[in-house]
């Protein structure tokens, strides 16, 4: 009854902490190429399969983890996925409850699962592990320390009892954790301490519980090196020795540090743009953990001082920044696994004591979960969207320069291009160079000039509209719809050399749009280039031969070309009469074009014919204008 509810409590407590990530959505650090648009996770069983255990996307190799992912559903939503998250956190939580009720010994039973609960509960509820929770692509920790958790209870069994299938079983339970993320490449050596922590009679001999490690060395050496392979490190060019011994040296400390005082750290600790060794504080950092590790061994017994902080270095070593990968120095999901181990080592340091002491450390874990809990709550709103997450993590660091991109590249996404443009301008004042900062910046600026134009354009505000274009295309020179439309703006302002430049500019880009065919075709006729104007209306009539417009321009200028050589009369009356009569002979300018072709082929009497009904069609319309000069040219013809 004791452990069933222990066991109840840890759990509800971890759920309850965490219970608001199922409602977070992606966000825009890793989630949106590991899952929303990782289309291999689409694809059937057999295929997602096959991937996964090919694949080092991401620059990790994490198979089981691909797949678990796979399991919430297609497409993947962000709901499944946290969900999933916390279900394996509070999974874990009870795992560890588990093993440290197994390691520790107490006078009764009840108080060893409730000391187990109140050190688990300690680390289930921690603020440290809001990141793996809260962040959907942080699952394959969470997945992987399960079966590790469970793969060391197995162990201790056969240290204890000697059974060798439970010696296998964590064999096999190890090999499922690191097939979900390589987290523990070390994880032989803590067997071995662990072993020479807890042996009992009859005794083991050292020698023989390191030998019988190496089937997980076996499985944690190929691993290891694909994961290693799959991650792009930095070099020493990149980041000396200097600062990679000093963070080893320091962080161990700090994440101990953070667990102590978990204070409002920024989400993102990001590798400093000039790494320099700080060895004023990796000095005091190495005397720290040098007291600590002491004072624990005078504390407990010294083997097991070795084995707990053993265990903690080894696990962590992979992170602790001796060989940094990506863009940041620490993170909290590292401490996840870690952690556990502190979480058992507290344990175990209380076990012995007595029943009054117990007592107050029952009192002190309580008050810390509740102090604990609630900070989680806090800190677990940082995650909840991309905005808030980014926007932290600026507000507690001025100088994070990727805080500062990821805040406007999530403000664009949100529809709030001015207060991303503002987060570009400071991080380029930082970092100048930055050119994925400037591209983004280029690109909001040109977008919010385009619209400047285009209103200005629908208001016929058309010199206001090219310079709104011209700004855009400073901006972003690429842009061959603004082009079109600069150029649109220019031949109704009547600069037609600027107009015909840019929208023939637009046309070498690929824009086969009719209406830039026709103006670039009218502007080269006003120009006097008529033969290429010839070659583009014909060229865009075969493209869309339905074409009202492109037809009566090509008919038009048919018989209007200079030099007379590029002319034809008779294509021009073709066209002509082709367009009267699709468009009911009450087309003006149709029918103008068809007299002038009429004209040109030696029908004067029908072309004054056309312009008579011109002429009708044009005073019915109120433009008494345009009907005079068609009775002109009629009389003309008459004469």
């Amino acid at each position: 009854m004791t452990r069933a509810l222990a066991l109840v409590v840890v759990v509800a407590a971890t759920v309850v902490t965490f219970q608001t990530v199922a409602g977070y959505g992606f966000l825009n650090w890793d989630d949106p190429d590991a899952l929303v648009h990782n289309q291999a996770l689409a694809a059937s069983w057999p295929e997602v399969v096959r991937w996964a255990f090919t694949t080092t996307h991401m620059d990790h190799y994490q198979p089981l983890s691909w797949l678990a992912y796979r399991a919430t559903g297609v497409p993947l939503a962000a709901a499944r996925v946290h969900t999933l998250a916390l279900v394996l956190h509070a999974l874990n939580a009870g795992f560890l409850l588990w093993l440290t009720a197994r390691v520790v010994r107490a006078e009764r039973d009840r108080d060893r699962w409730w000391l187990a609960a109140a050190t688990a509960l300690l680390f289930a509820v921690h603020p440290l592990r809001v990141e793996p929770v809260a962040w959907a692509s942080a699952l394959p920790y969470l997945l992987s320390y399960g079966p590790l958790l469970l793969a060391t209870g197995c162990w201790l069994r056969w240290v204890r009892e000697g059974d060798e299938r439970q010696r296998w079983l964590a064999v096999g339970l190890f090999a499922v954790s690191q097939l979900a993320r390589v987290t523990a490449p070390l994880f032989p050596l803590v067997l071995g301490v662990v072993a020479l922590a807890v042996r009992q009679a009859p005794p083991r001999r050292p020698a023989a519980a390191w030998r019988a490690t190496w089937p997980f060395v076996v499985i944690a050496l190929p691993l290891a090196a694909v994961e290693a392979s799959a991650r792009h490190a930095e070099t020493l060019a990149d980041i000396g020795l200097a600062p990679r011994l000093a963070w080893t040296l320091t962080h161990p400390a700090l994440y101990v540090w953070r667990t102590l005082a978990p204070g409002a750290a920024s989400p993102l600790d990001v590798l400093p743009r000039v790494a320099e060794a700080n060895w004023g504080v990796a000095l005091v950092a190495a005397i720290a953990t040098a007291v600590v590790v002491t004072a624990t061994g005078t504390l407990w017994s010294r083997r097991v001082s070795v084995a707990m902080w053993g265990s903690y270095l080894a696990l962590l070593a992979p992170v602790v920044g001796l060989l940094p990968s990506g863009l940041q120095v620490t993170a909290d999901r590292y401490t996840y696994g870690p952690a556990m181990v502190l979480s058992v080592g507290l344990a175990a340091a209380l076990a012995p004591a007595g029943a009054l002491a117990r007592r107050w450390a029952f009192v002190a874990a309580g008050g810390a979960a509740v102090f604990l809990a609630q900070a989680s709550l806090s800190r677990a709103e940082i995650w909840r969207d991309s905005v808030t997450l980014w926007s932290t993590a600026v507000r507690l660091d001025a100088n994070n320069d990727v805080a500062l991109y990821n805040l406007a590249l999530a403000q664009v996404e949100a529809g709030q291009p001015d207060a991303a443009m503002s987060e570009l301008q400071r991080l380029l004042a930082l970092v100048p160079d930055h050119a994925p900062g400037r591209a983004q910046l280029n690109a909001l600026v040109a977008s919010r000039e385009e619209a400047a134009g285009n209103a200005a354009a629908e208001g016929r505000r058309f010199f206001a509209a090219v310079a709104a274009y011209t700004r855009a295309l400073e901006a972003e020179p690429g842009r061959v719809a603004v082009r079109r439309k600069r150029g649109m703006a220019l031949m109704e302002v009547g600069r037609l050399g600027e107009a015909a430049a840019d929208l023939s500019a637009a046309r070498a880009a690929g824009d086969r749009d009719s209406a830039v065919a026709s103006a670039l075709a009218y502007a080269w006729s006003s120009l006097g280039q008529h033969a290429e104007a010839l070659d583009l209306l014909r060229e865009s009539l075969r493209l869309t031969p339905g074409d009202l417009a492109l037809a009566g321009n090509l008919a038009r200028l048919l018989v209007t070309a200079e030099p007379a050589t590029l002319r034809d009369a008779d294509e021009a009356l073709s066209l002509a009469v082709q367009l009267n009569d699709r468009t009911g002979g009450r087309d003006v300018r149709v029918l103008d074009t068809l007299a002038l072709a009429l004209a040109a082929t030696g029908r004067p009497r029908d072309a004054a014919e056309a312009l008579g009904v011109a002429a009708a069609l044009a005073r019915d319309g109120g433009d008494a204008a345009l009907a005079a000069a068609f009775e002109q040219r009629r009389a003309a013809l008459a004469r």
